[in-house]
């Protein structure tokens, strides 16, 4: 019995289609197998495994610098004959905008998702001092979300921000390997509840997702103690 894990390509694609459409989607797949494929980024601290229909719009080189990945739905076909309200907001759904930071984990201290959060506030695009923490009590969506995510080997609750007009975000920090990695998340702010709610749990699909495909590289930190490397030698 085969018992690998599913591709990132096909679960990105099962996890946005309604129970009703996933028979229909597990036979696509089948389809076009060889018309997608999961690549791999590689920087200096990480490496990302992402289908290929996401859009990586920049590499991080520095401490702080953020890689950028967008996520935008597969296919921009819309199902229209037996449709209900959750294919309206298919159609409508809003792009994840994704950063990934990484710096030297001797800079985590004892809370490493704080101290992520507070080096990602000196990233102007993400406008963190605009945002406004959401309580753990929010009942958004009529239901309350309290649930860890696995960012680099660590289970930690998310730190969920908002602002209006702006954007909703989704935080996480942790260290592997030496490393501080941090990833927000975010959507913009849609007044439609309905909408809001849909882009809301897509963005924590989608989030998970791009953290099972993080990984810290071995040996991507120096040891601490070890002397900086030689300068090249002299003409």
């Amino acid at each position: 019995m085969n018992t690998a894990r599913p591709s990132i390509t096909s679960r990105v694609l099962t996890a946005r289609l309604p129970i009703g459409l996933l028979a229909l989607a597990l036979v696509a797949l089948g389809s076009i197998g060889c018309a997608t494929e999961t690549k791999v980024l590689q920087t200096s601290r990480f490496t990302l495994s992402y289908p290929d229909f996401w859009k990586v719009d920049k590499v991080g080189q520095k401490d702080g610098e953020a890689t950028h990945v967008t996520i935008g739905r597969y296919s921009t076909g819309v199902i229209n004959e037996g449709s209900g309200q959750s294919d309206i907001w298919e159609a409508q759904q809003a792009d994840v905008d994704v950063r990934i930071y990484s710096w030297p984990g001797e800079a985590a201290g004892a809370e490493p998702i704080k101290k992520a959060i507070e080096l990602m506030a000196t990233d102007p695009d993400l406008a963190l001092d605009k945002m406004a923490i959401i309580s753990d009590s929010s009942h958004e969506c009529g239901r309350t979300f309290k649930a860890k995510m696995n960012v680099v080997k660590n289970d930690v609750y998310p730190v969920e921000m908002m602002s209006r007009p702006g954007f909703r975000s989704i935080l996480v920090g942790g260290t592997n390997n030496g490393v501080l990695v941090g990833v927000a998340a975010r959507v913009p702010f849609e007044p439609d509840p309905g909408l809001y709610c849909h882009n809301l749990s897509n963005m924590r699909t989608q989030m998970q997702l791009l953290l099972d495909g993080l990984v810290v590289k071995a040996g991507a930190a120096p040891a601490p103690g070890a002397p900086p490397p030689a300068p090249p030698p002299a003409p």
